[in-house]
Parts: C-alpha cells; structure tokens; sequence
C-alpha cells in the first residue's frame, strides 16, 4: 500500500496539527495554541517573498530590454502587488498581538481538562473593531473569554460573541474576563452539565470561523 503523501491528524497538548508522512511540515489550525506567532511568520515570509519575486521579474526585464521598462516582464512584476498587499495587511493586523507563554497555556489548559475545549490565540474583527482573545474555555453551555490586551471594550466583545453564539447554542451563557485570576475562577466555577453535543460543536465552529 502507497502510504506517501498520507495525511495523519494528531493531538499535541490540545492542539491540532497536520501533518504529512512525505514532509514534517506542520500547521497551527485556528485556535491552536502558538497560532498568532505563526500566522504573522507567516505574513512577513509572504511580503518579502512577493517583493523579492516582482523585482527579481521587474530587473530581469530591465537587463533583457536595454534598460527599459516597456516590456511583459514589468507587467508580470505589477501582477505580485495584490498578493503581497494581502500579506502585509495580515501583517499589520497581526503584529501588536502574540501567544501567551507556554507556561501560561498549559496552567489554564490544567483548568479546562476534562470539562472545556480550550482555544488560544483568538484574533476577531467585528466591522467596528479588532478584538484579541488570549483563550476562550467553550463547554457545558458556557464560552469563556479571556481579553488581557489593553484598551479593549469588554462589553462590546462580550455583546459581539453573546449575538453570534446565541444562534448556534440555546441558553449559552457568554463571559468575559480581563485578567487571568478571575478568567480561572470562572472556569474552576463551571459545573459538568448535560448538553447537546451537536450543538457544542456548532459554537466552537462559529467562534473558530471569526478568527483571521
């Protein structure tokens, strides 16, 4: 049996990955733990690679038409503009924003074990504001958010998450927190409760999709 270029899912620390047989390439879905930091590695690789390609295009036909600019290679140099803009714009957004320590990660997932998916690295954008989530705990019908970053409008992220998961989960109760103190007591406070797993899911999905 061919087994090259078989895809294997597997957990680390609470984390999902994919990962190849062929390669050891591996990729921080949303709401994985380091998620943020490689998404704007990401970004600034992107930028770079698009301006180093279009002038790498742009100076070979410079070099192949005598210095002048009237030529295809200048046409396809423009064509690397709109995927580079993309990537800086990711940039932008991304870079006042970084994934908690380590340490951090694994004290709050030593909460949340056994009766909460945690989620880490939760970048929103609403069309009003941009919101950055350190960890959202989400299960027996509760979603708790953690937003330590300054100057940010808890209210209105708790409005903003409170409006889209009250569509995907009946009787969801949403919070959120601004310091870890008070964000771990919440969690330590959440009884194991009944619920319908079909909709569980449904929540995590939608909170997953507003991440960028």
């Amino acid at each position: 049996m061919d087994m090259e270029g078989l895809k294997i899912n597997i957990m680390l620390d609470g984390v999902c990955y994919k990962k190849e047989r062929r390669g050891t390439n591996m990729k921080i879905q949303k709401g994985g733990y380091g998620y943020i930091n490689s998404r704007k590695k990401k970004a600034l690789t992107g930028v770079i690679l698009m301006v180093a390609a279009g002038l790498a295009v742009f100076i070979t036909g410079l070099l192949l038409n005598k210095m002048s600019n009237r030529n295809i290679f200048s046409v396809i140099a423009v064509l690397f503009v709109l995927p580079g803009a993309k990537y800086l714009v990711r940039f932008i957004i991304t870079f006042p924003y970084h994934s908690a320590d380590r340490e951090t990660y694994n004290r709050i997932k030593g909460h949340t074990d056994g009766k909460m998916q945690l989620y880490a690295d939760m970048l929103v954008t609403s069309s009003e504001k941009i919101m950055f989530l350190d960890f959202i705990a989400v299960g027996n019908k509760y979603v708790i958010a953690l937003a330590s970053s300054k100057n940010q409008e808890i209210q209105y992220i708790k409005k903003y998450l409170s409006d889209g998961v009250h569509n995907w989960g009946d009787g969801y109760k949403v919070k959120v927190l601004d310091n870890e103190k008070n964000f771990l007591r919440e969690i330590d406070n959440i009884k194991i409760q009944e619920t319908d797993e079909e909709e569980e899911i449904n929540v995590k999905s939608y909170l997953t999709s507003l991440v960028v």
